[in-house]
């Protein structure tokens, strides 16, 4: 029997499991455990790509209603660790700054927050001076973000945050400051992740479509239908990729043209597909698969070949992002059956189709 998280049950699950994480030892499905984390399961892991630094969140025991997220240099040694608010989960990087302003943040950290706990965070942190804010977007708006912080994505000098809980889309500046905000209603489901091109932002919408927003003031001008509870979303080359989760029932990528808007096909690909990463002509698809009666599940890694509507497995991990010419991968899986959680870190070579499982962080 195949079993799913369904919605929002499943950060509430994900959160009572976290607590009861315990140490464990040494091992994985690929590279060396990462220690520190305690065995807490990861939550984060992304690439600046303006300079190749990797930044891994974590989530557990230790950090149930706070966060941690570790700074990695291109070469895997550790730079910086800063504290962060609930359960880090994306990041957002403003590139290479001015000398100028070398005072402010350039990398935004967002912060899920527990489950219907309103406890939704920008957290913002400055890169040269090692500081973070933690409660950056309460600060600069004197509110809170809501409930479930879902996506963060910086483009043409803007902050754009989804929250999915709350249901609504809403356009920072640079200075974390809200300009724009659009209510995403019942009907069209919970917002859940951005992708940007042109004048446009596209977001995914539990109701099945993808709402393609006016990026100047966030109005809705056209919706797509894709599959069942969509989840990630990626421009490429001249189309948008939606992965249709389904809530563990959909096994399907939908093809938009982004001229026209209009659906020009689908891939079929493993179970329940959760992220789609882009490598320069390569596309890549994380999935959870199925199930099993103990709440574990396989997450399959796929290479996609868009043009012939193919996938095939290539590894398995939870988390992935790619630089210079590789997929960088995270498997960070806890067992429901013991509460323990191993951590795996290992590279996937685009232009070769080499998976290396030497852990690429200095532990």
């Amino acid at each position: 029997m195949k079993k799913v998280f369904r919605g929002a049950l499943c950060a509430c699950l994900a959160g009572l499991v976290l607590a009861s994480c315990e140490p464990v030892d040494q091992g994985g499905s690929g590279g060396q455990n990462v220690a520190d984390v305690e065995s807490n399961p990861v939550y984060m892991m992304e690439v600046n790509p303006a300079n190749g630094e990797f930044y891994v969140g974590l989530a557990g025991s230790k950090y149930v209603y706070s966060g941690k997220v570790y700074r990695y240099g291109i070469d895997g040694l550790l730079i910086d660790d800063f504290d962060v608010l609930c359960n880090p989960s994306r990041a957002a990087f403003l590139g290479n700054v001015k000398d100028s302003v070398k005072d402010t943040p350039d990398v935004f950290i967002l912060c899920e927050g527990l489950w219907q706990q309103n406890n939704a965070e920008v957290s913002a942190y400055n890169s040269h001076s090692m500081q973070c804010i933690d409660d950056y977007y309460y600060r600069q708006n004197d509110q809170y973000l809501g409930d479930t912080g879902q996506d963060i994505l910086w483009y043409n000098g803007y902050l754009y945050v989804s929250v999915s809980g709350s249901s609504y889309v809403a356009k920072l500046d640079s200075e974390g400051r809200e300009v724009a905000r659009c209510a995403i209603s019942a009907t069209e489901g919970q917002p859940r992740y951005l992708a940007a091109e042109g004048d446009y932002l596209y977001v995914t919408l539990y109701s099945g479509r993808v709402a393609k927003m006016k990026t100047s003031d966030l109005s809705v001008v056209d919706y797509a239908p894709v599959g069942k509870n969509p989840e990630d979303v990626v421009v490429y080359k001249d189309m948008l990729l939606v992965a249709n989760s389904g809530w563990g029932y959909d096994n399907t990528v939908t093809i938009i043209d982004v001229a026209t808007f209009d659906s020009i096909g689908s891939i079929t690909v493993e179970w329940n597909p959760q992220q789609l990463v882009v490598a320069g002509d390569s596309v890549y698809l994380l999935a959870n698969g199925q199930y099993d009666d103990n709440w574990n599940c396989d997450y399959p890694v796929q290479s996609i070949r868009v043009e012939e509507r193919t996938a095939r497995t290539i590894a398995h991990a939870t988390h992935a992002t790619a630089y210079s010419g590789k997929l960088y991968m995270c498997n960070s899986v806890v067992d429901y059956t013991t509460g323990k959680t191993v951590n795996s870190f290992f590279t996937y070579d685009v232009e070769t189709a080499i998976l290396d499982n030497t852990n690429f962080l200095d532990e």
